[in-house]
């Protein structure tokens, strides 16, 4: 049956980790009601409501919203929602995008260890080893002593830098930048 319901491209019924775009259509106390069309209606409550409580804030009833699906149906009937798991979908799925065109990035520098610098791209945490600095930002180092590197890297915190997506894999939370790459 859902076969013939994909291959005639009729509506296939939503699934679990499905992302889905709606319409708010009421707020309660520590809950957000999402109209999903032919769906039903969707929530966003619990640890979900709480972990998306800043970007929840803002909206208002008929405001259009993206969340993945996280259960079909809970308790109450509701469709359950979470918006925090649809972003980071779409960032990754902006990342491979970014990727596959080959487009340059600029970030800035967060963090320095002895193996790179570290970064955030679309909320997601990033990687620039050292070995994939531009040869004018590599730290050359006598001795290669390690703290002198990690000394030498620190310098790039809070600085801006021109990268390109060398690596990613969303299971393993993986996101490795290149300066070298541009």
């Amino acid at each position: 049956m859902e076969n013939l319901l994909e291959k005639d491209n009729l509506i296939r019924p939503p699934r679990v980790g499905e992302i889905m775009a709606g319409k708010i259509i009421g707020r309660g106390r520590s809950s957000i009601f999402v109209d999903l069309g032919i769906f039903g209606t969707g929530i966003i409550y619990g640890k979900e409501f709480y972990d998306s409580k800043d970007a929840l804030k803002n909206l208002k009833i008929g405001d259009q919203i993206v969340a993945k699906i996280i259960d079909l149906e809970n308790e109450d009937g509701y469709i359950e929602l979470s918006l925090s798991g649809a972003s980071k979908e779409l960032s990754w799925e902006i990342l491979k995008q970014k990727k596959e065109n080959g487009e340059i990035i600029t970030v800035k520098i967060l963090a320095a260890n002895k193996g790179g610098l570290l970064t955030e791209v679309s909320g997601i945490q990033a990687f620039l080893p050292v070995s994939q600095l531009s040869p004018e930002h590599y730290p050359r180092i006598e001795g290669a002593d390690a703290t002198k590197i990690l000394k030498e890297l620190q310098k790039f915190i809070n600085k801006e830098m021109e990268v390109k997506i060398f690596d990613l894999d969303p299971k393993e939370n993986k996101l490795i930048l290149s300066e070298n790459a541009k």
